[in-house]
């Protein structure tokens, strides 16, 4: 065992040590290297020798993590990973199925894309996708395998594809200026497309839908009214988890291809969001839940479901172009098309760069143009503004991003000026973990003059526990909340859970 300077971890190792080795003794495989890593701030824990070992951490954030913690829980899962991979070099090695082997659970890799990541197409096709996970719950598997094997025979006999996702998120908070100090809400998801015709072409044509709805659980705040009470305005700690989103046909368009699949026009009831400044981190599947990493706080927005329609396509091998129109007066959870009537429109024209359209949602700059009309109405006047992106996936583990924009604090936008930049790292490939630092200049316009600028900072680390369920621990750090004067800095932490099926 290495020598620990660290007086903390010097007193947990012995505790370690001692919960492991008898399980290693009794496999007859080795023995115990546990070593820690000051420059890392974490221990290394392998079983050795031959093939065979287990290769663990336990990760320490900051002073959050209590010896009870390290105790309790830690050492004694650790002391079950190591267990299992001992069991697990005595059995014989299974042959992969054919599910393990396909890339997606229900064939979804060749449906017609369009959009970024939330986009109907898109979501379904990464919720599909088999993932690589801590755990694989086989008695769980076979029981939804009948699920995903009809969902394959639906897609490859009518062209249907459908898919149902789940976000919930718990969050508590210090700072609140209400008695409230944590929030729980949901997002759920029924959606699917229908690829009526050239299917397996670069012209086909799909009619895309999604039943959406956003509420509080268990009669608590959700978590964007969490946000409004510790007194944040541009840099929304819960961002998207809302109350006031009711059961909705959000999404229902045709999406029409061409160009060999190259360019496409959307037309009918849109998620501006899927479309408008669309971003890899766009969604609410990766690892960020501030808004200053989802979407940039200087962009106006309309009511998801507006009607409008979107055109985007590659004019070259690397560079595309897109312009998109929505009711600027759309209403979230409201299946009302009378402020079409109004005609106000959210309008945008875009550029972008990327080295392949295969790499399109991994690898690429951007820069939107948006403007928006006065709302007459609702009294908020009309603004304009820009943003710009870039992202790059490097070796397949790292993917880091900067996100810039500016506004003249027009059309009820949340800030003038803000930047955004951070990194996803993958670990594992069951694991990923997320970094990020934003600030923004709340809008005057807005919100009133006179007030702080707001930062950021956001870890997370998502665990895939099974092919289709997730857990992600979450944690904020939020400087200057502008509307709570009594506070200099408020900090938000939770747990979010996905399921995808």
């Amino acid at each position: 065992m290495s020598k620990v300077k660290n007086t903390r971890w010097r007193r947990w190792i012995p505790e370690l040590a001692s919960a492991l080795q008898p399980t290693i003794r009794n496999s007859g495989k080795g023995y115990l290297v546990i070593t820690y890593r000051k420059w890392r701030d974490h221990v290394d824990v392998r079983m050795a020798p031959g093939g065979s070992y287990a290769d663990t951490q336990i990760v320490m954030v900051g002073k959050m993590i209590k010896a009870q913690l390290i105790r309790r829980v830690c050492i004694p899962a650790m002391a079950a990973i190591v267990a299992t991979a001992a069991q697990a070099e005595d059995a014989p090695p299974k042959p992969p199925s054919d599910e393990a082997k396909a890339p997606y659970q229900s064939g979804y890799g060749d449906a017609p894309g369009f959009g970024g990541p939330s986009s109907v197409s898109e979501e379904l096709r990464e919720s599909n996708e088999t993932r690589s996970s801590l755990y694989q719950f086989d008695s769980l598997q076979r029981t939804f395998g009948p699920w995903f094997d009809w969902k394959r025979k639906l897609n490859e006999d009518h062209g249907f594809t459908l898919g149902v996702n789940a976000y919930w998120l718990y969050q508590a908070a210090s700072g609140s200026m209400i008695d409230d100090d944590d929030a729980f809400g949901g997002i759920y998801r029924l959606q699917g497309s229908w690829t009526a015709f050239g299917r397996g072409t670069g012209h086909a044509g799909s009619l895309e839908w999604r039943i959406e709805n956003r509420s509080e659980a268990f009669s608590q705040l959700a978590p964007q009214s969490l946000a409004a009470a510790l007194g944040t305005t541009s840099l929304n700690t819960g961002f998207g988890y809302s109350d006031n989103f009711d059961t909705d046909l959000a999404v229902f368009n045709w999406t029409q291809r061409f160009n060999d699949g190259r360019s496409a026009v959307a037309v009918g009831r849109l998620a501006f969001d899927a479309y408008l400044d669309a971003f890899p981190f766009q969604t609410f599947s990766r690892g960020f839940i501030n808004r200053s990493f989802l979407v940039n706080p200087t962009l106006a927005t309309t009511g998801i479901g507006a009607l409008g329609m979107v055109a985007k396509g590659f004019v070259s091998s690397n560079i595309w172009l897109g312009g998109q129109v929505y009711d600027g007066n759309a209403v979230s959870g409201d299946f009302d098309s009378d402020t079409f009537d109004e005609h106000e429109w959210l309008k945008s024209v875009e550029i972008g760069w990327t080295p392949s359209m295969e790499s399109r949602n991994r690898e690429r700059i951007q820069f939107t143009w948006w403007e928006k009309d006065a709302r007459r109405a609702a009294g908020i006047p009309a603004g304009q503004g820009w943003t710009a992106s870039a992202t790059y996936q490097w070796n397949e583990r790292w993917q880091p991003f900067v996100r810039l924009g500016h506004s003249d604090g027009g059309a009820g936008v949340a800030a003038e000026d803000a930047a955004s930049i951070g990194v996803e790292i993958k670990p594992r490939m069951d694991q990923v973990w997320s970094v990020g630092l934003g600030w923004a200049k709340p809008s005057r316009k807005t919100h009133g003059p006179g007030l702080d600028n707001e930062t950021v900072i956001e870890t997370s680390y998502k665990f895939q526990l099974s092919p289709n369920f997730s857990l992600t621990p979450d944690l904020q750090y939020v400087r200057n909340p502008a509307k709570n004067p009594g506070q200099s800095s408020v900090l938000v932490g939770g747990v979010r859970a996905i399921l995808t099926l």
